[in-house]
């Protein structure tokens, strides 16, 4: 009987053991990045938001009030809440485009719109708005000047300063030619020349270079990467992957990845963004705090998304969201007294430097969060617990993980 047990077992590994391998094989990407990803010693919050800068003058006023807002709390260290504003650094001339058909821009610096700008630098002054490169302008110039959509001819004629929110989708994409679908790339001289000149821009405007770029619709390519890191930009914020096209759809497409915070990109250093904070579109404080709680849970800094969308178009909407966002600030406080707020070049520079005061590097201390990451994976999770490695794994983690230590005093700020 001693022998039949024995066959049936070593039969039961037999099996298990090519079923165990196929779903580690197949949940290969997921392991990969799940173990690669730095873990944070403590809960980190980065607020970001888009497509301010170049555009309707109500943005004065908004950000004065985000400003106003976020000044209403501190962390343990005295700090503010920072919104990272990502610029676009100007719009289409529309009169002077409809004159003879030539691409011409108003600029961020330009007198009409000295109040978005003044408004941009009272909140830098109060350590509450850090900028960052959107882009000098949220599209591709000559793919609106060769569009044969009367629509977009209007909107591109139409007197300063236009909404680049009110272009159609694919169009808002800056790193490809979405003249037509699906797109194709635009040549190497070009993007060259078009970065050289933005970053000329954003330094005599912002009066210091670029550090840290958010790709226009997230679709760029490696080649606009190596001209970013050329012109002096340190990190590139991205969704977790790298999509170099619009497809037939117009939708975003080509994907490159997958990304986590720390990968090396052409001389750049990649970070990630988390979730959203989109009032707007129903991802509220509430949305927005279970947010941070998982990525708290995975070791992960949590770098929120948002669109000024949420704050101009609509007075109701601005008020909704000025509300969620003081709520977002007031309950990740709460929740994680030991919240710290950050920068995004902040936060870039400790990715890229693996700093010991806020990145756990003892294998033991990283294996609980990379536990919690494997089993927030979906599908790849799923196939853990069919095959039992999940049980498996849980064993292990019980056995050789342990908490992190808390950080060096020196961390505290």
């Amino acid at each position: 009987m001693t022998g039949s047990w024995g066959l049936v077992v070593a039969g039961a590994l037999l099996a298990w053991m090519p079923a165990a391998a196929g779903a580690l094989f197949v949940s290969r990407v997921a392991l990969g990045r799940a173990c690669r990803a730095p873990v944070f010693r403590r809960p980190t919050l980065v607020l970001e938001s888009d497509d301010w800068g170049a555009g309707s003058l109500a943005q004065g006023q908004v950000l004065r009030a985000i400003a106003d807002t976020l000044a209403r709390h501190r962390d343990a260290t005295g700090r503010h809440p920072v919104m990272n504003l990502a610029l676009v650094l100007a719009v289409p001339d529309g009169p002077a485009i409809a004159a003879d058909g030539v691409y011409r821009r108003v600029e961020l610096d330009a007198p009409m719109l000295a109040p978005v700008l003044a408004a941009l630098r009272e909140g830098a002054s109060r350590q509450v708005f850090s900028a960052q490169l959107h882009g000098h302008e949220h599209f591709w110039p000559p793919t609106l000047i060769a569009s044969a959509d009367s629509s977009v001819a209007a909107w591109l004629r139409q007197p300063p300063p236009a909404d680049t929110e009110r272009l159609p989708a694919h169009l808002q994409s800056r790193w490809a030619d979405a003249s037509r679908l699906p797109s194709v790339p635009l040549p190497a001289e070009q993007i060259r020349a078009a970065v050289d000149e933005e970053a000329a821009a954003y330094r005599r405007i912002l009066g210091e270079p670029p550090r840290v770029v958010v790709p226009p619709t997230f679709v760029w390519t490696r080649e606009v990467e190596r001209a970013w890191a050329a012109a002096g930009v340190e990190f590139v914020v991205t969704p977790g992957l790298r999509s170099t096209c619009r497809n037939a759809r117009g939708l975003p497409d080509g994907d490159e990845g997958p990304i986590v915070n720390g990968d090396r990109a052409d001389g750049l250093t990649c970070l990630v963004r988390t979730d959203y904070f989109e009032p707007a579109r129903g991802r509220d404080a509430a949305y927005a705090l279970r947010a941070l709680g998982k990525a708290v849970s995975e070791g992960h800094p949590c770098v929120l998304e948002n669109h000024r969308d949420n704050f101009i178009f609509d007075a109701d909407q601005a008020h909704r969201s000025l509300a969620e966002l003081d709520a977002l600030c007031a309950g990740a406080l709460r929740q994680h007294p030991d919240l710290r707020f950050l920068s995004t070049v902040e936060l870039g520079r400790i990715v890229r430097n693996r700093d010991p005061q806020w990145i756990v590097r003892p294998w033991r201390d990283r294996l609980p969060f990379v536990w919690q990451r494997l089993r927030h994976s979906g599908r790849p999770w799923k196939l853990m617990r069919l095959t039992g490695l999940a049980a498996l794994g849980a064993v292990l983690v019980g056995l050789l993980g342990r908490r992190p230590e808390p950080p060096p005093a020196a961390a505290a700020s």
